[in-house]
């Protein structure tokens, strides 16, 4: 129980000073007129988080905190540091390092759901690794959808820089779409190969 007070205390402070930040520099580029386009990435990584908030409760007990713990320090790199601070355009395999990441986490989560949902003893492994996979992929097709939506309503580029074609018409490279996409699909497959370690052996 303390454990689990201190890793809540810590989520807390931790998502609140980045929710601070994140008003913070949404005042800083307003004042500076320097929003641009990135109002919907702005509002969207602020809300992210008081995810923790909302959501215990709703599910109360049932997510541990270390489930929010790892979400608070992945939302940090992937949303903070990422795409607002806009390291996926300063540092080259930033993106891919985290879309494989989002991969594997997606299989973690897949597999809460699983052990919340079902006595996880009474299914298959194969059909657990089956179902952590496919949803492990759902949240890459949706995230892509995301950006997407954005793209084609906001006018940003977070699936690449538009290109403009002789004929006039404007299109947008796959490449960093299905590079995501791959990346995603290589961190479930490493989750399903972590996850299989684990029903041979029979360690935690």
């Amino acid at each position: 129980k303390e454990k689990t007070k201190a890793l809540r205390l810590f989520v807390d402070i931790f998502c609140i000073l980045a929710f601070l930040a994140m008003v913070g520099i949404f005042i800083y580029r307003a004042v500076n007129g320097t929003l641009g386009n990135r109002l919907a990435v702005l509002i969207a990584n602020s809300l992210l988080w008081l995810l923790p908030f909302l959501l215990r409760p709703i599910f109360r007990e049932k997510i541990s905190e270390s489930v929010y713990a790892v979400f608070a320090v992945f939302t940090f790199f992937a949303a903070l540091l990422g795409s607002v601070l806009g390291f996926y355009s300063k540092i080259w395999w930033y993106d891919l390092l985290m879309h494989t990441l989002f991969g594997y986490l997606g299989g973690i989560t897949s597999l809460f759901f699983v052990c919340k949902l079902s006595d996880i003893n009474k299914l298959k492994p194969a059909f657990v690794m089956f179902v952590c996979f496919a949803v492990s992929m759902m949240f890459a097709a949706l995230w892509e959808i995301f950006e997407f939506s954005g793209d084609v309503l906001l006018g940003n580029t977070a699936q690449g820089t538009h290109i403009t074609l002789p004929d006039g018409s404007v299109v947008t490279p796959l490449q960093d779409t299905m590079e995501d996409i791959l990346c995603n699909f290589i961190g479930a497959i490493v989750f399903i190969l972590h996850y299989l370690a684990h029903i041979l052996t029979k360690k935690s």
